[in-house]
């Protein structure tokens, strides 16, 4: 169940109502909800310096390029909830269970006037979207109890897809998408791509998320791979060049560290690759760091291919009155941007349909921004973001997007 987008203002607690505070960045499990009645610092929310992206103040003539006689109904929620806000944040920078106990902390103790209800909302989609079906069922009876009425129910078929799996709808190959960390907590994906491995022969790695690496991390990957390897795996892979980059990024050549994981990883990635002349350059380093002699190159003996990160809209005639979005917005939104103008060509209204839409990554929203704010510009056009779900809603309205295009919540 849902219920429209209404105007709320950020409420106000007295001293006897704030709990105490502590510090959110750190993933501590209390905070001081009373700093969020204040406007929301999101440097300090999730570390990201928005010189880089557009203010969150801009206008919105100033946004399109000219004055803009967008009506008010346009902008699906005209004012901030910064409670809410900071927690779509934090979810879309990967920050999940500090995003929980946010939501969870501002229902349970601030008063949020008519904002309640989407608080409540934003719950229910993150345990659905992170397949938490015990907390969702519990936060059921809670609602039950206070509003006295029926909650969602969770969906038999669940639409939200797991965040470290996803399929390869095209080809129909297993695909294992890496977290923004590779460290000792990629083990659960590793888990499921070893399960995936048993029933099937070919994998798709993607590794394009991946933004920072560890030595633990990389002898993880790197027997992971040996393996797939020593069974004969085809494998696709998506962002490995990326990966490459990012693990030389913390080796020096001449610095012994406690592991040779991550030369091994990086010679590794450069075999499954192709690129036998950087593995040659990165074998002579590898030789002169830890003193042994060099590795020779050997070509896989298996499928091996390699892309660049896509995202896969479906363009059947069904989708021909709207641009259907991916389950997942992150990475690089350029070759989605060129879809959604080359749709905007032919569409207007531009309806992008958001039903399927799970999580927008945190810096991946400003690139939306400012990729859709051309469209906009544009003298007669609008568009609607149709469908979408409540955290996604609220980092919209945190980013500006609602300034651009109106916002239509799922049904749920």
């Amino acid at each position: 169940m849902s219920r429209d987008i209404v105007k709320t203002r950020p409420p106000v607690l007295s001293k006897m109502d704030a709990p105490k505070r502590a510090d959110v960045s750190r993933g501590q499990t209390k905070y001081d909800l009373a700093q969020h009645t204040q406007p929301l610092d999101r440097r300090s929310a999730v570390g990201v310096d928005f010189q880089t992206t557009l203010p969150m103040s801009m206008p919105t003539d100033y946004l399109l390029g000219h004055y803009s006689e967008m009506s008010g109904s346009a902008v699906a929620y005209s004012e901030s909830v910064p409670v809410l806000e900071e927690a779509a944040i934090l979810f879309a920078s990967g920050q999940t269970e500090v995003a929980e106990q946010m939501l969870s902390g501002a229902i349970h103790h601030q008063k949020l006037s008519t904002a309640e209800e989407i608080a409540w909302q934003m719950l229910f989609d993150l345990y659905r979207i992170t397949q938490n079906q015990h907390m969702f069922e519990s936060l059921s009876l809670d609602y039950a109890n206070k509003f006295e009425t029926s909650p969602p129910l969770w969906p038999e078929t669940t639409i939200f897809a797991n965040t470290d799996t996803r399929s390869d709808t095209d080809s129909g190959t297993p695909s294992i998408v890496f977290p923004a960390k590779l460290d000792a907590g990629i083990v659960k994906a590793l888990e499921k791509m070893h399960l995936l491995s048993a029933k099937s022969q070919s994998l798709k790695l993607d590794f394009s998320r991946i933004e920072v690496v560890n030595p633990i991390g990389c002898g993880l990957l790197l027997r992971s791979l040996k393996n797939l390897k020593k069974t004969g795996h085809d494998l696709l892979l998506v962002g490995a060049q990326e990966l490459a980059e990012k693990i030389r990024s913390i080796l020096q050549v001449g610095r012994r560290d406690e592991t040779e994981a991550p030369w091994l990883l990086l010679l590794e990635v450069l075999q499954l690759l192709h690129s036998e002349r950087a593995f040659e350059e990165a074998s002579m380093d590898y030789c002169i760091t830890f003193e042994v002699s060099p590795p020779s190159f050997e070509a896989p003996k298996v499928n091996v291919t390699s892309s660049f990160p896509e995202i896969h809209i479906p363009e059947d005639d069904e989708f021909q009155d709207r641009f259907m979005m991916p389950a997942f917005i992150e990475g690089k939104v350029e070759p989605l941007i060129k879809q959604i103008v080359a749709k905007a060509e032919v569409l207007n209204p531009l309806v992008l349909d958001c039903s399927k839409l799970e999580r927008v990554e945190f810096s991946a929203s400003a690139e939306l921004l400012n990729g859709l704010a051309p469209i906009a510009g544009k003298r007669g056009m609008t568009i609607e973001f149709r469908d979408v779900n409540y955290l996604v809603m609220m980092l919209f309205n945190a980013m500006g997007l609602k300034n651009i295009a109106s916002i239509t919540l799922r049904k749920h």
